[in-house]
């Protein structure tokens, strides 16, 4: 039997929510519907009637997305282990910077972020040096991404001498 759109929400109510409906959900619902009934995008209707249903949604609780499991970072003390980024570029200040160097420590998660003018190696170089290593001491380990500038031989050669052991993250997986 066709139904008219103003007894949809009738045959709805009667096949989800009623006395033969039990809040069954979406496939049980349609399949009992499309046994008598039919109408355009009945599909439709029939996944909106019971995203809807406040019973349902009562008894399913809040969806719990999973995620990836976090590597946990043994470190013993504050600046033992930081990572380092870029972020840019950012309309010029008025100074002529229009980059942000991130530092964070691992153990304390405390961050420190400095105003560059580029993110040239020697400028991030120079800054990690002057303004992080000269205040917190000379971290174990460095951790960055593939950027160029600290993949460069120049920032390579910085932790080198400094005696700090330079990792990186794996593509798109930081």
């Amino acid at each position: 039997m066709v139904v008219p759109k103003a007894k949809v929400p009738d045959v709805l109510q009667l096949y989800h929510s009623g006395c033969s409906g039990d809040h069954l959900g979406v496939k049980r619902t349609l399949l009992k519907i499309r046994e008598q009934f039919y109408w355009v995008h009945y599909r439709d209707d029939v996944e909106d009637w019971c995203r809807k249903c406040t019973c349902c949604a009562a008894v399913k609780g809040p969806q719990i997305r999973s995620r990836g499991a976090l590597k946990l970072y043994n470190v013993g003390a504050p600046w033992e282990r930081i990572s380092i980024d870029v972020a840019g570029p950012f309309l010029e200040s008025e100074s002529g910077n229009k980059y942000f160097m991130v530092v964070m420590d691992y153990f304390t998660k405390w961050p420190e972020v400095f105003a560059i003018l580029n993110q040239e190696a020697s400028t991030v170089a120079d800054k990690l040096v002057h303004e992080v290593f000269c205040r917190f001491g000379v971290p174990l380990e460095i951790h960055s991404d593939r950027g160029r500038n600290f993949e460069s031989q120049i920032f390579q050669e910085t932790c080198r001498v400094m005696g700090t052991h330079k990792t990186r993250t794996t593509s798109y997986h930081p």
